[in-house]
């Protein structure tokens, strides 16, 4: 895993980057995100302690109750993610205000497989996660994403509907 910037954090963007940025998704989309790069800067740059701050960041967005299952449901999803690449996965810098306005193109593909998971549409997901998973297993990928959406419908938190 590699964090991508450039502006005033000191890490070089790689191509690939989506010129809307954050600033269109959904807060469900957001947070799931926010979350999700503190547990990739966690494996990139592992003295940061970016899971401390995905769980932190977790329950300051969703509450105590509702924080823990999101976190940990969103590390099953990265975790089988990272099983199934072989290369560097490429995000943006969530310490950065910058950096963290831009969308990799990895996390689009994530991201897009989630919604489409949310979104019943089993065909596009499993599209968007054969090229995230660089054409490799992507059946335990799916699971875990399979699973986080259903925690998302299920939950009567704001962000998360």
């Amino acid at each position: 895993m590699t964090a991508t910037g450039s502006h005033g954090c000191g890490r070089p963007h790689h191509g690939g980057y989506d010129g809307m940025g954050i600033g269109a998704l959904e807060p469900r989309m957001l947070c799931t995100l926010t979350v999700a790069r503190y547990f990739f800067q966690s494996f990139a740059v592992p003295q940061l302690e970016g899971w401390t701050r995905a769980l932190s960041g977790a329950e300051h967005l969703l509450g105590r109750d509702a924080a823990p299952g999101f976190a940990c449901a969103v590390l099953r999803v990265v975790q089988a993610m990272r099983r199934s690449r072989k290369s560097v996965f490429h995000f943006s810098n969530p310490d950065c205000s910058n950096c963290a306005a831009r969308l990799s193109g990895h996390e689009r593909l994530l991201l897009n497989a989630l919604r489409a998971t949310l979104q019943d549409r089993p065909d596009n997901a499993e599209g968007h996660a054969m090229l995230l998973c660089e054409g490799n297993d992507t059946s335990e990928f799916l699971e875990e994403v399979e699973a986080l959406a259903r925690m998302m419908e299920a939950r009567p938190h704001r962000v998360l509907n």
